[in-house]
């Protein structure tokens, strides 16, 4: 029931900032903290909360300045392409991967228009498919690219030739700036491929450091970050690997875990690239006054303190 709540509460604020940021442009968290707790009327809303939900946000971006801003402005005049995996010509329907991701979240929240006045393009709730009128998306067959270029806060749908793409040397600035953001703040813990939100965060934090990252077709970003976008499956089956090599363990259940207590082991386990139950062993083997990790477990009679020799009977 608490963590329903918690996360209800999360999502409306969530929904108050982006509707504030989309109206007035990038605002000052205090500004928006002020203006939620009337409408909303929650005194516990202040520049901090707002902070918070920035944080985690895949649409909404701390700007360098300390104001809130909104990933579909940083996108203005980029292009993020896909490799179409079936001809495209008559479809409505786009099916995609990580590589539009922004795109992904920003149709999370809402329609965005097409560019040519001609309708709106929607995301599946099944699917990571973009649904948009007849005739919205050119005529190109498998295996080649379209580009989806943000024009005044609407896109357009584009087919590139090869031939725009800039070469390795770009390619390779490009894969830098992009690669060390994703990892700089990834999840350690993460053992998926791609981390779709840290993804789309990323991409905002690199139109920050250059707003024309994307005004040139590039490869998409799955083709552009494969190695970075796949640490997690590395880690994943090193980690599988380790736990099972281990001669004994046992699983357990833990129920009623208040959220806040949660949230900080959750945090204290990514400080020491620890998952969340290697941390817990950690925890409760230091209790038991032993510090045994998940990868390196040895059977259980290896814990045991020597016995001290039985005293009162001399002997003679």
């Amino acid at each position: 029931m608490t963590d329903t709540y918690v996360l209800a509460g999360r999502h409306r604020l969530h929904g108050a900032v982006l509707d504030l940021v989309r109206t007035w442009g990038p605002t000052d968290p205090d500004r928006i903290a002020r203006r939620l707790r009337r409408d909303l009327r929650d005194a516990s809303v202040d520049a901090d909360a707002v902070r918070d939900v920035v944080a985690v946000s895949t649409v909404l971006v701390p700007l360098p300045d300390g104001r809130v801003g909104h990933s579909l402005t940083l996108l203005e005049g980029a292009v993020l392409t896909h490799r179409a995996r079936t001809p495209l010509g008559g479809r409505t329907d786009l099916w995609v991967g990580c590589g539009l991701q922004p795109l992904l979240s920003l149709t999370a929240f809402g329609p965005l228009p097409l560019a040519d006045g001609s309708g709106e393009v929607t995301r599946s709730e099944e699917h990571d498919v973009l649904v948009g009128p007849p005739g919205w998306l050119p005529d190109v067959g498998r295996h080649e690219l379209v580009g989806l270029r943000v024009v005044g806060g609407a896109l357009r749908a584009e087919a590139v030739d090869p031939a725009e793409l800039p070469g390795p040397e770009r390619e390779a600035e490009v894969r830098g700036l992009l690669s060390e953001i994703y990892l700089r703040h990834a999840d350690p813990t993460y053992c998926g491929a791609a981390d779709p939100a840290q993804l789309a965060r990323a991409v905002s934090v690199a139109l920050l450091v250059d707003p024309e990252l994307f005004h040139q077709p590039l490869p998409p970003l799955e083709e552009l970050l494969h190695n970075p976008l796949q640490r997690g499956v590395d880690v994943g089956h090193w980690r599988a690997v380790a736990v099972g090599s281990q001669v004994e363990t046992e699983g357990f259940w833990l129920d009623g875990m208040p959220v806040a207590l949660a949230v900080e082991l959750r945090r204290r386990a990514r400080c020491y690239g620890m998952d969340e139950a290697q941390f817990v062993v950690a925890l409760l083997g230091t209790l038991a006054w032993r510090t045994p990790f998940a990868e390196d477990m040895e059977p259980w009679s290896h814990w045991l303190p020597e016995r001290a020799p039985v005293a009162g009977v001399a002997g003679g």
